[in-house]
């Protein structure tokens, strides 16, 4: 058995693999493919994607799209109506408004409350049947930046097995995916970082066979005038940046698709709203840290948990 490691500008991100097999190197350039296969379906900044296609035809009918659009976009359209419109695909007229990559200064109350008018998951419009998918109204747009990933990531692991890899490490931009375990049989670990502490963790999980991922207000920020932090996870309920009284959230569950999804998901909906899903999710386990710095894990994870600074840790009880 070799092991190969691997890095691949994709996405918007990187994505990175260790894998360990009879053709490791094969294996990994198959799986880069087909990440990259997916980002020119899903990305609304690709001009010719499925996605661009839907976005250029809001409010006027239906496009033909693949298979891998119409279930991401189903995932989508799941997860909004499970967290009540927190988690909605249809922000991307927000997210230009805000233009994190370069804007230091929020907008106003009038163009947020105008743009907000073009955000609703339930516009989408899906035929599965016929494999067509669209937006009810013009001007709305889609970002499936909060599913391509977790999605392009399990795909990735996906195409490792059938090229027989039994161990692999994959992060596409800090969706971490695990297949098996170390190639000695012991768990992978994988860092949770601190948010308020730079280039340090708060602690790391140890597990085998699932995926973790991390939402959290420390990525794409800026500060503005009055000594707020206005970070990119926008809530579409207000058009603003979150404030649910989490900071970070790290879900592991066995698709990074779902674990993609959910960590944003929680991160907007704090924790009530947290404790409330998790009670019909027994397949996946929260770490989630307050604006108080205080940490809160679910105990189907207490056990792989390993703390490295000194967090005051509480169990999150459904």
């Amino acid at each position: 058995m070799r092991s190969v490691e691997a890095t691949l500008a994709v996405m918007h991100t990187q994505l990175s693999c260790k894998v360990y097999g009879k053709q490791p190197e094969a294996a990994i350039e198959a799986a880069f493919a087909e990440v990259k296969r997916l980002e020119l379906l899903l990305s609304r900044f690709l001009a010719d994607s499925e996605v661009s296609g839907i976005n250029g035809q809001a409010g006027n009918g239906l496009v033909d799209v693949s298979p891998d659009t119409i279930e991401v976009l189903q995932e989508a359209v799941a997860v909004g109506a499970l967290s009540s419109g927190a988690f909605d695909v249809t922000i991307a007229p927000l997210m230009n408004l805000w233009d994190f990559t370069h804007a230091a200064i929020p907008p106003t109350q009038a163009a947020i409350n105008e743009v907000r008018s073009r955000v609703d998951y339930r516009q989408i419009r899906l035929d599965v049947k016929n494999r067509r998918a669209g937006l009810g109204e013009q001007g709305m747009m889609l970002d499936l930046g909060g599913l391509a990933k977790g999605y392009a990531a399990d795909r990735a692991k996906q195409v490792l097995i059938e090229w027989g890899i039994e161990s692999a490490y994959i992060n596409l931009g800090g969706n971490v995916l695990l297949l098996g375990s170390k190639p000695d049989g012991s768990a992978w670990k994988v860092g949770i970082r601190h948010p308020r502490i730079q280039n340090s963790l708060v602690g790391a999980i140890a597990a085998k066979d699932v995926s973790v991922v991390t939402s959290g207000d420390y990525e794409r920020f800026f500060i503005d005038s009055q000594g707020k932090r206005q970070h990119h996870i926008l809530d579409p309920r207000t058009g603003c940046p979150a404030r649910s009284g989490l900071i970070g959230t790290t879900v592991v569950c066995p698709r990074s698709l779902h674990a993609d999804a959910l960590s944003t998901t929680f991160f907007l909906l704090g924790l009530k709203g947290c404790k409330k899903l998790l009670a019909d999710l027994p397949e996946v386990g929260v770490f989630a840290i307050d604006e108080n710095l205080q940490g809160w894990i679910t105990e189907s994870l207490v056990s792989s948990f390993q703390p490295v600074t000194g967090l005051n840790i509480s169990l999150l009880s459904t």
